[in-house]
Formats: structure tokens, C-alpha cells, sequence
């Protein structure tokens, strides 16, 4: 019980810090950005036929790489500085003792990607308003757009045919959620293994993941490498039908490289020296 609340202290700990640091508001702010341009033309649209918005334009604004990107480089502002060393951790591993140290950051990665997670999809929520319309349905006005080119652009149908409201948001969150955690893992066990620094390039090249397949390689290889078009869920192969990955297969290799980098970063927290730094 002792470890556990030791952990627990490291983990609160950790969020207080993230939440006096400008880069945690970046974060959200430029994914804020990317949504308003379409959901502004959205909300006009509903504004003008005089129709209430459903909640649920989250899943159509991840189905893009560019906002994938944006998404990937967010999770990156919040964990670059992994794995957590500062002018505080030497006392704060002192007292709680390493293994309870890397547990409350393991469960801070966690937590912080599902608020992470949380808030992107809350976002285009509070866009809506005041044209927002509470039902368990797609909604006339998300429908229209996904079946008609009435703004010049058009939501991806797919996933409407395929999913109702309730599970694209759940398995969209749970994408980001994951994706984010293993940014999380990549900086914290490349940094603290071979040298700082090095988990923001790789966490920018998994960003940049299915761009770079589609372009050195053939284009069906991305639906299984690039973690980020796990995001879309009209990527992911329904009932038989698609071209993509199960939803077995993703979830297994996250959870997987998840766990690699978890194994290999607890092995590496027992023995190497840590050096204490400033934080940025």
C-alpha cells in the first residue's frame, strides 16, 4: 500500500508541474486551430438550414494526416521532457525509491494521454456551440455533409455506415489515447537509454509515418506501420470488409510497443546514473 501511494505522489506530482508549463496549452491550442476552420463552416452550415449540430464530429477530424500530425507533435509538446528528471528528482526518488518513481511516471503517461485524449475530443464540441443538438444519432447536418458536398468538402461516410456515435468516439479516443501513451514511452525510454533528444526525432518520424511508407515503400504497408492512421477509423478492416488492419492487430502492436518500451525502460531505470536538469 506504502508503494502504491509513493507512485501515486510521483504521478500527482508530475501533473501539477505539466500544468505551469506553457507547452501543455501549445498543445491543445494548435489542435484548436487546425479544427476551427472546418467547424466554423460546419456551424455556418447549421446555422443557416436552421438545425442543431450532433456532438460528434471528433472521429471526421482524425481521418486526415495533417491533423494526425498535429495529434502526434501535441503529444510530443507534453512528454519531450521525459523521462522527468529535474532539479526536484533526486529528493523525490530518494524518498519514494526508483522503482516507485517509475511506476507514478508510467501511470503519469497514462493519465496525462487519456486528459490528452479527452480534451481533443471535447474540443469540437465547444466549437458547436451554440448550434449544438444533444441525440445518440449522426444528425441531419453531420449526415448531410457526409453524403453530399454542400461546403466544398465532405465528412468521410465510411465511418458513419459503420459506426454508430457512441463507438467512433470511443474508438477514436481510445486510438489517440494509445498513440499518445506510446509517444510517451518512445521519449521516455530513448531518452533515458541512449541520449536525450533522441525520442522527439523518432516520436516526428512516427508523426511522419505514414507520409514517409506511402512514399519510400508501397502505400498498403502504411495501414500496418504507421500507428498514426490508426486514428481513422475507416482505415481498419470492419466485419470482413476494408483494407486495413484488424482492430485485434493495432491494439495488440500498441499495447505491444507499449509494452517493449515499458521492459526495457524499468531495466534501464535500475541501473543507469540519472542526471538532474533543469526543466524546460
Amino acid at each position: 500500500m506504502d508503494n502504491i501511494r509513493m507512485a501515486a505522489r510521483v504521478c500527482q506530482g508530475s501533473f501539477r508541474r505539466i500544468l505551469y508549463m506553457p507547452r501543455f496549452y501549445i498543445a491543445f491550442l494548435w489542435l484548436l486551430f487546425l479544427y476551427f476552420p472546418l467547424m466554423n463552416a460546419v456551424r455556418s452550415f447549421s446555422a443557416a438550414v436552421g438545425i442543431g449540430m450532433a456532438p460528434w464530429m471528433f472521429p471526421f477530424l482524425t481521418d486526415d494526416s495533417g491533423s494526425q500530425l498535429f495529434i502526434i507533435l501535441g503529444a510530443l509538446l507534453l512528454f519531450c521532457d521525459a523521462p522527468f528528471l529535474n532539479q526536484n528528482s533526486s529528493w523525490q526518488i530518494l524518498r519514494a525509491g526508483r522503482k516507485n518513481w517509475f511506476w507514478g511516471n508510467m501511470a503519469y503517461i497514462w493519465l496525462l494521454s487519456l486528459v490528452y485524449a479527452a480534451i481533443l475530443s471535447l474540443l469540437p464540441v465547444l466549437l458547436m456551440i451554440p448550434h449544438l443538438e444533444w441525440t445518440a444519432e449522426w444528425g441531419k447536418v453531420l449526415g448531410t455533409l457526409a453524403q453530399t458536398n454542400a461546403l466544398g468538402i465532405s465528412l468521410n461516410y465510411t465511418i458513419m455506415a459503420h459506426y454508430t456515435p457512441a463507438a467512433a468516439m470511443l474508438l477514436t479516443l481510445a486510438a489517440v489515447w494509445l498513440n499518445t501513451v506510446l509517444i510517451g514511452m518512445i521519449n521516455f525510454t530513448l531518452n533515458l537509454l541512449v541520449k536525450k533528444g533522441i525520442g522527439a526525432a523518432v516520436s516526428v518520424a512516427a508523426g511522419l509515418s505514414p507520409l514517409l511508407i506511402v512514399r519510400l515503400a508501397r502505400f498498403d504497408l502504411g495501414y500496418y506501420f504507421a500507428p498514426p492512421l490508426w486514428m481513422d477509423l475507416s482505415n481498419y478492416r470492419w466485419q470482413g470488409y476494408g483494407y486495413g488492419p484488424s482492430f485485434a492487430y493495432v491494439y495488440g502492436v500498441l499495447l505491444g510497443c507499449i509494452g517493449v518500451c515499458t521492459i526495457l525502460s524499468l531495466a534501464g531505470i535500475r541501473r543507469k546514473d540519472l542526471n538532474f536538469t533543469e526543466e524546460v
